[in-house]
């Protein structure tokens, strides 16, 4: 069973929106890539990120939980968690892991 982690963000408050955002591309985003079984990576920005109350939207794909727990008990795992509260408010950032269900929605 496919899984992913979906993160909504949240940064500190030390870093500007714009701030965080070159952060996580320029610095944190490369970590993320080097998880090990991560299948997928993406990110989001939300058009309205006061509205939104999140800085950016993450999904990160992994062949199973199982999968899922290793990447981040790894040491890159680890490295990525520590960076992350470096400009992250890890209070107000959650981390929601989800399991990719095949559901088919009929159009009336």
């Amino acid at each position: 069973m496919t899984c992913k982690m979906v993160i909504l963000a949240v940064r500190d408050d030390e870093t500007t929106h714009d701030e965080c955002i070159e952060y996580m591309y320029d610095e944190h985003a490369p970590l993320v890539n080097d998880l090990p079984g991560l299948e997928k990576y993406s990110s989001s920005v939300p058009m309205d990120p006061e509205k939104a109350g999140y800085d950016y939207v993450a999904q990160l794909w992994f062949d199973g939980p199982g999968a899922m727990n290793e990447a981040f008990e790894s040491e890159a795992g680890q490295e990525v968690q520590q960076d992350a509260t470096t400009f992250l408010d890890m209070e107000a950032t959650k981390m929601i892991p989800a399991a990719d269900e095949k559901t088919h929605f009929e159009a009336e």
